[in-house]
């Protein structure tokens, strides 16, 4: 795959990304957000931003980052996942999706950094469907490196 030379590239991308969306859904159908969860196979904590856009009934757009704390040098991922909310009558939605991701790895020392593609498979579930939105979320990324990552997070 690629270095850590594509980073910049990567996340003026992403940042674009983010100001287009906000810029053209400021409105009730696109909300922020924060999570914070484990990186099972790292065995680390994370802590990661969003954005929720409708694109249709029940499909939305949810570009994301996160950072995984690690003990010496960067772990980030860039993730533009997309997802369906099954339908539901209740307070609670379920919802299943994908989407593509960057993973960005630079160890400490004379490592050279690494950025590799990747896949995501997610599932999760949000708890109310006022203001605030609480979630959990489960997501397989798959790569080089496959990680499962488990996130708490709210939607304002």
């Amino acid at each position: 795959m690629s270095t850590h030379r594509h980073l910049p590239t990567m996340i003026a991308a992403f940042i674009t990304l983010f100001g287009c969306v906000a810029t053209a859904h400021a409105q009730p159908s696109t909300k922020a957000g924060l999570r914070i969860g484990f990186y099972t196979d790292a065995g680390k904590p994370f802590v990661g931003g969003e954005l929720l856009t409708r694109l249709a009934p029940f499909t939305y757009f949810n570009p994301n980052l996160e950072y995984v704390f690690t003990d010496a040098g960067a772990f980030m991922t860039f993730n533009a996942d997309f997802h369906y909310d099954l339908p539901s009558r209740n307070h609670h939605f379920v919802w299943i999706g994908g989407g593509i991701g960057g993973i960005y790895v630079n160890p400490e020392g004379p490592a050279d950094g690494n950025t590799d593609l990747a896949v995501n498979l997610l599932t999760g579930v949000g708890l109310s469907r006022g203001p605030v939105i609480p979630f959990l979320q489960g997501k397989v990324i798959l790569s080089d490196d496959t990680e499962f990552v488990i996130a708490f997070g709210m939607r304002f």
